[in-house]
């Protein structure tokens, strides 16, 4: 995940207006599996990345939430350390984002803590750092996220993971909003929070300027996986009809991104 970048302009679309794009009923309050699924293979068919990601392992989506893309090559695929990868990003943005807006310092931090334990590719970088400026605009739930994370993580790595997040708040200035993420994760954590403020007044800089933390997960080789076994049963219908209009939906897709770029 880049850490020396701005945040580049992005292109902004609701779940709705992209699934009317792909020929997807994407609308409601909360998506089906079929349409979570259906989107994601369409987009990928036409060459784009959904970021936030939208398979259902992921929180609820309605065809309200907004939604960027990013644009990918059909055979690429994302590893299987990306779904938590995705989480431990949304998480430390929560944190980075606690005083409204993120340091470069927090980034490089929460870049340092990806390539700690996850063996990561090209593509993986790419929807990371295409997410970290998503969320940049739109700030994810902290407690949304450690809910998930929670149903993952085993409870002898929870301290473990509150220290590496903490670190991505300490990398920066520390404000009130800051502290309020860090306590709202600890409380979720179910940890002491005064673990939090002996944490903060104890770490040490590397010259970097790096906070090097003990790795949560032991790194395994990358093995590229997919949705494909996931959506063997599903029906994609409307997407077979919109086949034939493939190239003309990326067209639409490439003129709609061209604009946030």
């Amino acid at each position: 995940m880049s850490s020396n970048r701005t945040v580049k302009p992005l292109t902004l679309l609701t779940i709705t207006e992209l699934g009317n794009l792909l020929g997807i009923r994407a609308g409601g309050e909360s998506l089906t599996v079929r349409s979570k699924l259906g989107l994601y293979e369409a987009a990928k068919g036409v060459g784009y990345l959904v970021v936030p990601h939208v398979l259902p392992e992921y929180a609820d989506v309605s065809g309200d939430d907004v939604v960027t893309i990013m644009k990918i090559n059909p055979r690429e695929e994302l590893s299987q350390f990306y779904p938590l990868a995705h989480l431990m990003v949304e998480l430390g943005m929560s944190v980075a984002m606690g005083n409204g807006m993120f340091e470069p310092s927090e980034i490089r931090q929460l870049s340092y803590i990806m390539e700690k334990n996850f063996d990561l590719t090209d593509t993986d970088v790419r929807a990371l750092t295409t997410l970290k400026d998503f969320l940049s605009l739109y700030p994810p739930d902290i407690d949304v996220i450690v809910e998930r994370l929670l149903k993952i993580i085993p409870p002898d790595k929870r301290r473990r993971l509150a220290c590496a997040i903490t670190t991505v708040g300490a990398a920066g200035s520390i404000g009130s909003g800051k502290i309020i993420a860090l306590r709202k994760l600890f409380a979720a954590l179910e940890l002491d929070e005064r673990d939090l403020y002996q944490l903060l007044m104890g770490f040490r800089y590397s010259a970097s300027g790096i906070i090097e933390v003990e790795a949560l997960f032991e790194q395994q080789p990358k093995k590229p996986v997919g949705p494909a076994s996931s959506i063997l049963n599903i029906d994609l219908e409307i997407v077979a009809r919109k086949k034939k209009e493939t190239e003309s939906v990326g067209m639409i897709l490439s003129e709609i991104f061209a604009k946030g770029a």
